[in-house]
């Protein structure tokens, strides 16, 4: 029975998020701790009357490390890109020059088969997509951000001149791309303008759920301390080991998914409806100028967020309906 439910998903997935046709190429591209997600996404595939081109790489260091070569060269020669992966590979050169080339990219990063069977895979995409459409164009309007939360983030930060983007599990056409589950509105700061403190208090990718709050100043846009507990050490870590880059702040986002749950896997947190999302790293794949070999989001419950002093999140409940 969970095969089948695997397969219903996966087939949904297909016909509803990316809208394959009978006659495309599909890359999907997995790792050796999600092979088994990919080939039944390669089995949907083939019943569909498409042409499936299964990868399986060796799972990334992290988010954001560019996939090999060869994996690259395959995306773009694709139609249709999936990547049920355990790192994701959104933020790379690879996909960013495959939606140049106007193929369409679901992303499927931490997938598991609990992901593809429960939670926020099973909610009403249309209305998601409304609702995020709406919180997109706050964002793109806006110019001042502030965001607070009862664990002490209080960071401000321009997005001026930015464009935001929504991602609602359903892929828009060539050149796009959204994930599953999905549930969001985002936007990349200006570079140099994030200041004041931020606190993940849940959930960071590279990390997961955390032993205690990670505490980050930043100052000009940059991270310029972490401080906590283990989990702040392996941020610390991985910071140090990237490049200039990592320390960006690179992302604003807002979850808008009411089936999402907290499960200690950012696939999913993050796309809690009234939850925030900041990003380190890389920015150049959404809308920024930086690139960096890492994209980490964390995670801040029951956020306020004004945007040009208008509440849109008030204590974790979104207000733009």
């Amino acid at each position: 029975m969970e095969n089948f439910n695997l397969y219903a998903a996966a087939s949904r997935i297909l016909k509803d998020s990316v809208k394959l046709e009978a006659g495309e190429s599909v890359c999907i591209v997995s790792d050796t701790n999600t092979t088994e997600i990919g080939e039944v996404f390669a089995s949907c595939v083939a019943a569909m009357g498409a042409e499936p081109i299964l990868l399986v790489i060796a799972p990334r260091k992290t988010h954001g490390v560019e996939p090999p070569a060869v994996v690259a060269a395959a995306m773009k020669a694709a139609d249709v890109i999936l990547q049920p992966i355990t790192y994701a590979i959104t933020h790379t050169n690879a996909t960013k020059e495959a939606l140049q080339a106007g193929k369409r990219v679901l992303v499927m990063r931490g997938v598991t088969k609990e992901l593809m069977l429960y939670g926020a895979v099973g909610a009403d995409y249309k209305e998601i997509d409304r609702v995020s459409e709406l919180v997109r164009q706050k964002m793109t309007k806006g110019g001042a951000v502030r965001i607070t939360s009862p664990s002490g983030t209080d960071l401000s930060l321009s997005v001026e001149g930015r464009t935001g983007i929504m991602l609602t599990g359903l892929v828009k056409g060539p050149g796009t791309f959204a994930a599953m589950p999905d549930g969001e509105a985002a936007i990349a700061p200006v570079e140099g303008t994030a200041e004041g403190t931020l606190v993940i208090d849940h959930t960071m990718d590279g990390i997961g759920l955390l032993d205690a709050p990670i505490r980050l100043k930043v100052e000009q846009g940059r991270v310029t301390s972490i401080e906590g507990g283990k989990s702040a050490d392996k941020l610390r870590k991985l910071v140090e080991e990237a490049d200039e880059g990592a320390r960006n702040i690179a992302e604003f986002a807002i979850g808008t998914n009411p089936n999402a749950r907290l499960i200690g896997n950012m696939a999913e947190d993050k796309k809690a409806e009234g939850t925030v999302h900041i990003a380190i790293g890389d920015s150049h794949v959404i809308g920024g100028t930086v690139e960096s070999s890492i994209h980490l989001d964390g995670l801040l419950l029951a956020p306020t967020v004004w945007i040009d002093g208008e509440c849109v999140v008030d204590n974790g409940k979104l207000l733009i309906k």
